[in-house]
C-alpha cells in the first residue's frame, strides 16, 4: 500500500507530520480530518504518485471531451436524484455512445462493488478522466456535496471546451491561409520555376539577388530533397528533445505570455481555468494547499505553474491568499486588489466570480481582436510572397527586354 507523508496543524494550532499507509492522497488526509487536525500538506513517500509525473490529459479527442462532459451531467442527476451510484452508473453506462467511456464505467462500477469509492474508482482510469477530476470528486465525497460537485465539474468542462472551440475557429482561417501558401510556393518552386532556369541561364550578366535565392532554393528542394527531409525530421525531433527540458519549456511559455494579442489571449485563458479550478476544489471543501497543489499541476503553461507553486508555497508559509495571489505577476493590481477586499469582508466567493468573469471577458476580447488582425496579416503576407515571385521571375524578363530594345 502507497505510503503517505501528511504535514497538518493541530487544535492547539501546532505544525507535525506523521507518515500514514493509505489507498491515495484523500485517504491518508481523512487520518488527519479524523483526529480534528487541519491538513497542510501531503506527499506520496514510497508506492505513491510520482511528484514528476505528467498532467493528466483526457485521450480521445474531442469524442471523449463530449462525453465526458455528458457523462458529468448525467452523474449529476443521479446524485441529485437519490439513486444508487452502481444502479446509476449501469444506467449511465448502457446510455453511453462512446465505446471506450463505455467499458471505463463498467470497471469503475466493478471498483464500487469491490468497496472502493467512487473517487477512488475513477481515480484509476487516468486516460479517460484528468487528475482534477478524481480529486474535486474526492473531496466532493468528503464533505458529502457530490451532487454540487458533478455540477461543478460539468460547468467547468463545458466552459472549457467552449473557450477552446472558440480558439480553434479564430485559428482555423489563418492556418488554412498558412497551409494554401506552402503547398502554393512548393508547387512553384519544384515544377514552374525549373522552367525558367534554362532561359535565365542564357543571360550574359549577373541575374538578380530575388532571382539567385529563388532558383538555388528550387535547386536544393529538388536534388536534395532527401536530406532536407532528415533535417526536418531531425529538426522536429531535436526541439521536442529540448522542449523537454524544464528551464527551456519555462522560457518559451514565458515569452509566448509576452506577446502582443496572443499572449492576452493566453494569460486570459489560462487565469480563469486557474480561477474556475481554485474556486472548484476549495468549494468542494479540499484544503487550500491541496487546490493550489492540483491546480498547479493542472497549468500546461511552465512560466505560470511556477507562479501558482510560489503562492503555494507562500500560503504553507502562513501567508494569506491575498498575499500569495500578489506574489503572481499576471493579475492586474484592481483584481489583487479586490481579492484583499474579499479576503477581509469573507466573500471569497464572490471575488472569485467576479476574477472569473473578468478574465472571461477579457479572453473574448483577446479573440475578438486577433480575428480582426488576423485578415490584414495575412494579406501583407500573400502579398509579399506574390511579390518576391514576381520580382525573382520578370527582373532578368525585363533586363532582356531592354537589352533585346537597344540591340
Amino acid at each position: 500500500m502507497p505510503t503517505y507523508q501528511v504535514e497538518f496543524a493541530t487544535s492547539a494550532g501546532k505544525r507535525s507530520k506523521e507518515t500514514f499507509e493509505a489507498a491515495n492522497e484523500r485517504a491518508a488526509l481523512a487520518k488527519v480530518e479524523s483526529r480534528g487536525a487541519t491538513p497542510i500538506q501531503v506527499t506520496a513517500v514510497k508506492g505513491g504518485a510520482d511528484k514528476s509525473k505528467r498532467v493528466r490529459r483526457v485521450k480521445g479527442g474531442k469524442a471523449m471531451r463530449r462525453a465526458l462532459l455528458d457523462f458529468t451531467h448525467q452523474m449529476a442527476a443521479v446524485a441529485e436524484s437519490g439513486i444508487p451510484i452502481i444502479a446509476g452508473l449501469r444506467a449511465v453506462g448502457e446510455q453511453t455512445g462512446h465505446p471506450q467511456l463505455r467499458a471505463a464505467i463498467g470497471r469503475i462500477v466493478g471498483r464500487i462493488e469491490g468497496g472502493r469509492t467512487l473517487a477512488d474508482a475513477v481515480d484509476a482510469e487516468p486516460e479517460i478522466f484528468p487528475e482534477i477530476y478524481a480529486k474535486t470528486l474526492a473531496a466532493g465525497e468528503a464533505a458529502g456535496k457530490v451532487p454540487e460537485v458533478m455540477n461543478s465539474l460539468a460547468s467547468y468542462i463545458e466552459q472549457e471546451q467552449e473557450t477552446r472551440s472558440q480558439i480553434k475557429s479564430a485559428l482555423t482561417y489563418p492556418m488554412l491561409v498558412v497551409l494554401t501558401l506552402i503547398l502554393a510556393t512548393a508547387v512553384l518552386l519544384v515544377f514552374v520555376v525549373p522552367q525558367f532556369k534554362e532561359l535565365f541561364a542564357k543571360f550574359d550578366s549577373d541575374l538578380p539577388l530575388p532571382t539567385k535565392i529563388l532558383l538555388g532554393t528550387s535547386d536544393a528542394i529538388i536534388n536534395h530533397y532527401i536530406l532536407i527531409a532528415i533535417g526536418l525530421v531531425g529538426a522536429y525531433f531535436g526541439i521536442r528533445h529540448v522542449l523537454g527540458f524544464r528551464s527551456v519549456r519555462a522560457w518559451l511559455d514565458l515569452q509566448l505570455l509576452k506577446l502582443p494579442v496572443f499572449g492576452t489571449l493566453l494569460i486570459g485563458v489560462y487565469m480563469v481555468r486557474f480561477i474556475e479550478l481554485l474556486d472548484l476544489l476549495i468549494r468542494a471543501a479540499l484544503p487550500i494547499t491541496n487546490a493550489l497543489r492540483v491546480t498547479s499541476d493542472s497549468m500546461t503553461n511552465e512560466a505560470l505553474r511556477g507562479d501558482v507553486r510560489g503562492m503555494l508555497r507562500a500560503v504553507e508559509g502562513g501567508r494569506s491568499l491575498t498575499d500569495a495571489f500578489s506574489r503572481t505577476r499576471w493579475l492586474t493590481p484592481l483584481v489583487k486588489r479586490m481579492l484583499a477586499i474579499g479576503e477581509q469582508s469573507g466573500r471569497t466567493d464572490q471575488i472569485f466570480d467576479y476574477l472569473r468573469k473578468y478574465y472571461a471577458n477579457q479572453t473574448q476580447r483577446s479573440i475578438k481582436l486577433m480575428s480582426t488582425l488576423v485578415e490584414p496579416i495575412m494579406v501583407v503576407s500573400l502579398a509579399s510572397v506574390v511579390l518576391f515571385f514576381a520580382l525573382a521571375i520578370f527582373m532578368p524578363m525585363w533586363k532582356l527586354l531592354k537589352l533585346v530594345g537597344t540591340a
